[in-house]
C-alpha cells in the first residue's frame, strides 16, 4: 500500500508544480492570464466528465493490473508534455495525464479494503495525506532549484519528473500485490443494487464532495497564481514563494495524521471541518495582503494546519452505512470528481477575475472564500464523518446489473 500511495502521490506532485513552471512556460509560449489558468486546471478537466464512469468501469479490473496500466500511460503522457510544440499540445498532455490518475483510484479503494479494517481507514488516509504533504510540498519546494539548475528550462524539469514516474512504475510492477480473503470475496459478490445507483444514493457522499469543491478551488487558484503574485507585486523570488506554498503542504500532511487519529478514537469530524474551513478562508485572504516573509510563513503554517481536514473528508465513502467494495470505488471516484471540479475551477476563476479586475491579489482573495464550503459540509453531514462503518445499508430501490 505504501508503494501504491507513493506512486499515486508522485502524479499529484507533478501536477502541483505548474505554478512554479508557469512563468517560464508563459514566457516561451506567450500565454494570456486565461490561458495560464486553463493550463493550471487542465489536468482535472477530464476528471469532471469521466471520474464516475471511469470509476465504475475500471472497478471491474484487478488493482495490480489497473495500477500498472495507468502508471505506464501516465509516464507516456508526461513525456508528451515535455516535448509539446505549443499550447494546445501541452494542454492535451496535461488533460490525458489527469485522466490516467483518476482512472487509477478504484485500485486504491480495493487495496484499502483488502489490507485494512474499516476503523483504520481514516488513519491510513492520514498517512497518505502526510505522504502527500512531504512529496508534493517537496516537489513544489525543489522545482525552483531544478528549474534554475537547468537554465530556466521547464521542458528539462518535466523530463526529470518523467524519470521519477518511470521509477515508481517499475517499483509497483515488481513489488505491488493484492490480498483477497474469503470475507472480501463475499462482500464483493454481495452487490444488492447496481454499483452506480448503490453508490450515488448516499446523501453524505455528495455533501462531502461539495466540501472538497470549495477547498480545492481556493487551493488550486493559489497554487497556480500565487508565485506570480509575489513575483510581480512584491518582487519575491520563486524560491521563496515556492517555499511558502511547500510549507503549507508539508504542515497539512503532518496535521492530517493528528486529525485522522482524533476521528478514529473520538469521531470528532464535525468540529474539525467547521474550524478548518474558517481558518483556511481567513489565512488565504490574509496571504494576498502582505509581502512580509515572517507574516507569510506564520499564515501558511496556520493554513497548512487547516488542510489537515483532508483524510477526514476523503474517508467518507469507506464509512457510509452498508456500502459494498465496488460502491466504495465509485464513491471514491465521486469524491475525486468533486475535488477535481474545484481544482479545475480555481485557476480558471482566478484568471477570469484577473482579466476583469486587473488585480491578481483581489482575484485570489475572492476565490479564497470558496473554502468556507468545509463549514457547510460539517454542519449538514450525518454519517460519513464517523470513523466506523454501519453494517445496515440505507434504503434503496432494487435494481440489477452494473
Amino acid at each position: 500500500m505504501g508503494i501504491w500511495l507513493t506512486a499515486s502521490v508522485s502524479g499529484f506532485m507533478v501536477i502541483s508544480t505548474i505554478g512554479i513552471l508557469l512563468p517560464a512556460i508563459s514566457a516561451e509560449l506567450g500565454l494570456s492570464p486565461l490561458q495560464q489558468g486553463m493550463l493550471g486546471s487542465a489536468a482535472y478537466w477530464g476528471n469532471l466528465a469521466l471520474a464516475v464512469p471511469l470509476g465504475w468501469w475500471t472497478s471491474r479490473f484487478a488493482p495490480k493490473v489497473l495500477t500498472t496500466v495507468t502508471m505506464i500511460l501516465g509516464t507516456l503522457f508526461l513525456l508528451a508534455q515535455a516535448f509539446a510544440p505549443g499550447f494546445a499540445a501541452l494542454l492535451l498532455g496535461r488533460m490525458a495525464f489527469g485522466v490516467s490518475i483518476i482512472a487509477r483510484q478504484p485500485a486504491r479503494a480495493f487495496l484499502t479494503q483488502q489490507w485494512f479494517p474499516s476503523r483504520q481507514v481514516v488513519l491510513l488516509n492520514s498517512i497518505s495525506n502526510a505522504m502527500f504533504g512531504l512529496m508534493v510540498g517537496g516537489g513544489v519546494a525543489a522545482s525552483p532549484f531544478i528549474l534554475m539548475a537547468l537554465g530556466d528550462d521547464w521542458r528539462g524539469t518535466l523530463l526529470s519528473f518523467v524519470a521519477l514516474f518511470a521509477v515508481m512504475t517499475a517499483l509497483w510492477m515488481i513489488f505491488g500485490k493484492e490480498r483477497v480473503t474469503s470475507e472480501y470475496r463475499q462482500r464483493l459478490a454481495a452487490q444488492e443494487v447496481s454499483v452506480l445507483k448503490g453508490a450515488l444514493r448516499y446523501r453524505d457522499l455528495w455533501i462531502g464532495g461539495l466540501g472538497f469543491v470549495g477547498a480545492t478551488t481556493a487551493w488550486s487558484g493559489f497554487l497556480s497564481f500565487y508565485p506570480t503574485l509575489m513575483l510581480d507585486d512584491y518582487q519575491m523570488p520563486l524560491i521563496w514563494s515556492g517555499g511558502i506554498l511547500a510549507l503549507g503542504i508539508f504542515t497539512g500532511g503532518l496535521c492530517g495524521l493528528g486529525f485522522g487519529w482524533l476521528v478514529m478514537v473520538s469521531d470528532q469530524g464535525r468540529p474539525i471541518l467547521l474550524t478548518t474551513g474558517a481558518a483556511m478562508a481567513a489565512t488565504f485572504v490574509a496571504m494576498t495582503l502582505t509581502g512580509s516573509l515572517p507574516a507569510l510563513l506564520a499564515l501558511t503554517f496556520v493554513n497548512g494546519i487547516a488542510w489537515g481536514f483532508w483524510p477526514v473528508l476523503y474517508s467518507v465513502p469507506f464509512h457510509l452505512p452498508g456500502i459494498r467494495p465496488r460502491e466504495v470505488a465509485v464513491g471514491l471516484a465521486v469524491i475525486q470528481m468533486m475535488s477535481s471540479a474545484g481544482i479545475a475551477l480555481g485557476p480558471l476563476a482566478t484568471g477570469l477575475l484577473q482579466e476583469a479586475t486587473g488585480d491578481l491579489g483581489r482575484s485570489l482573495a475572492m476565490v479564497s472564500l470558496a473554502s468556507l464550503s468545509l463549514c457547510l459540509a460539517g454542519l449538514v453531514m450525518k454519517h460519513g464523518l464517523s470513523g466506523r462503518r454501519s453494517l445496515a445499508p440505507e434504503p434503496a430501490a432494487p435494481a440489477t446489473g452494473d
